[in-house]
């Protein structure tokens, strides 16, 4: 992908006219053509401005071998602006997700509260969590943005510097989240264990089943929400793995087919 290829390509992606990009820059509309079918080249200056106004670096508009493994390698480019928004809406997401989750297991606290007998107190109780919950998951479905489904149907392109900037952004923030899973599941694990017992007869029900259902509630918002999060970073960091993965491409396959009809 050379010069004028990149500029087209992040104009298009910023839903910018070749007017409004030129205005930004301090040029013409027939610089800004010539620029992009590479009858021209920008100055050192108008690069610099594009670089702003694309938040890439001039090192990314300039050289191919950093960004791409080969020229007729395509993909979908990814500002830093689009990474960091889609970074924040999955932690969002998975955080309605996690808590709708979360308010099914906390649905059994009524059945300690009211001794384990059926009452109208016990089916109000436990109807009001599990509609809280399937709220809180209605929430994250709109909570999560359309615009950022591209960034799981497409292979990616970074600028290079950001890319870097990411992984190890990634890499430190992975230790804490695999913390948060694993004791997350520990927890979860345990809440069940003790219920089947109970279930059981071999443990009678007591107050402190109570604890067993936070401990279950916990667990699954902190799976859920660590998993979510950590497969943002890894679409973007781990792209390739991503996009070459097997049901990565079945999904493109029906996509394509689905298109064309």
């Amino acid at each position: 992908m050379n010069l004028g290829e990149k500029i087209y390509k992040l104009r298009k992606e910023k839903g910018l006219s070749q007017e409004a990009l030129a205005e930004l820059v301090g040029t013409t509309r027939q610089a800004i053509s010539k620029w992009e079918n590479n009858q021209g080249y920008p100055e050192t200056e108008k690069l610099l401005m594009l670089s702003n106004v694309f938040e890439v670096s001039i090192d990314f508009l300039l050289k191919d071998e950093k960004t791409e493994t080969g020229a007729e390698e395509k993909g979908y480019y990814v500002s830093r602006e689009m990474a960091v928004g889609y970074i924040g809406n999955e932690k969002k997401t998975s955080k309605f997700f996690g808590a709708g989750c979360a308010l099914f297991a906390l649905s059994g606290i009524p059945y300690i509260a009211f001794n384990h007998t059926p009452s109208m107190g016990l089916l109000l109780g436990m109807s009001c969590f599990i509609l809280a919950g399937i709220i809180a998951i209605v929430v994250s479905m709109f909570v999560s943005k359309d615009e950022y489904k591209v960034l799981k149907r497409e292979p990616l392109l970074f600028d290079y510097d950001f890319l870097k900037g990411l992984t190890t952004e990634y890499l430190s923030r992975k230790r804490k989240y695999v913390i948060v899973s694993i004791v997350s599941t520990v927890l979860f694990i345990a809440g069940l264990l003790v219920l089947a017992v109970t279930v059981r007869g071999i443990f009678p029900w007591t107050d402190y089943h109570v604890i067993v259902f936070l401990a279950l509630a916990v667990g699954i918002f902190g799976v859920v929400f660590s998993a979510g999060v950590m497969e943002a970073y890894e679409i973007l960091v781990h792209n390739d793995n991503h996009s070459n993965s097997v049901w990565f491409k079945i999904k493109r396959k029906v996509k394509s087919k689905i298109d064309k009809w």
